[in-house]
């Protein structure tokens, strides 16, 4: 056989790891990052707890307590720092991209964190009016000749939101004026999805969406608003509600009354 090689050592080139800061590796470093934190926490805090007798601190107001904590919030930020350091360095990450990749790493975690705030806040609900009575929706319910008073005047009202549900206490129709009604229903909670349901006494409702802002307490919107018909219908035995025509029906107007006023 023809031997072309001679004998002897050849160099070999090797091909370093590509030094980059990639999501994937920022992503892997805050996870590796906050596990050294939590681990690394528990245990100083714990050391700390066992030393806090020996040291002689005191035990009055849980001064032990403050002592293991602020104990394991340092020893966690060096576990995170040296999780987020060995990541990065078993990533080919090299040179001052491992602060900058830190510092990534802990920024995503601050917005993950501050976005999952904000989205259980927006979850939660906000009381309308923390440092008082909740305010009312005064409402006015006019129909027209072709309703028959005795039906109108078992008709019953329903505001319903994405926060809660709550009945709308309607007064009885005048002896003079047999087709107009008033009631108010409380406003318990900030939101800008109020529906009010007209429902008749043998089945079928009119829907209306109140055009009213999540905060509806400022002045402006303690006056009568316009008269407004119904957006959609919901009749018996249908299979849903649907679009209202722009034909008579029964309207709404209505305000916000508060203990102000």
């Amino acid at each position: 056989m023809l031997d072309f090689f001679r004998p002897g050592r050849y160099r070999a080139r090797v091909v370093e790891a590509a030094n980059k800061l990639r999501f994937s590796t920022i992503l892997i470093t805050a996870i590796t990052g906050l596990l050294g934190f939590g681990v690394v926490f528990f245990i100083g805090a714990l050391i700390a707890s066992f030393a806090a007798g020996p040291l002689h601190i005191s035990t009055m107001e849980g001064a032990r307590g403050y002592f293991a904590v602020l104990a394991g919030m340092l020893a966690g930020v060096l576990g995170f720092v040296g999780a987020v350091w060995l990541v990065l360095r078993r990533r080919g990450v090299r040179g001052v991209k491992v602060a900058f990749g830190g510092i990534a790493a802990f920024a995503l975690i601050i917005v993950s964190a501050a976005s999952a705030v904000g989205i259980w806040y927006s979850m939660q609900p906000h009381v309308l009016n923390r440092n008082g009575p909740e305010p009312l929706l005064r409402v006015e319910v006019r129909a027209p000749e072709t309703v028959t008073p005795d039906i109108f005047s078992n008709i019953t009202a329903e505001l319903t939101t994405d926060r809660n549900g709550a009945d709308v206490v309607l007064e009885k129709a005048g002896e003079t004026d047999r087709l107009t009604r008033h009631g108010y229903v409380p406003l318990y909670y900030r939101t800008s999805h109020r529906l009010l349901a007209i429902k008749f006494p043998e089945g079928g409702a009119r829907l209306y969406n109140l055009r009213l802002p999540a905060n509806p307490m400022p002045k402006r919107y303690h006056a009568w608003s316009a008269w407004q018909k119904p957006d959609f219908i919901d009749e018996p035995g249908s299979t849903g509600p649907k679009r209202a025509g722009t034909g008579p029906d029964i309207e709404l107007r209505y305000h916000v009354e508060t203990a102000d006023d």
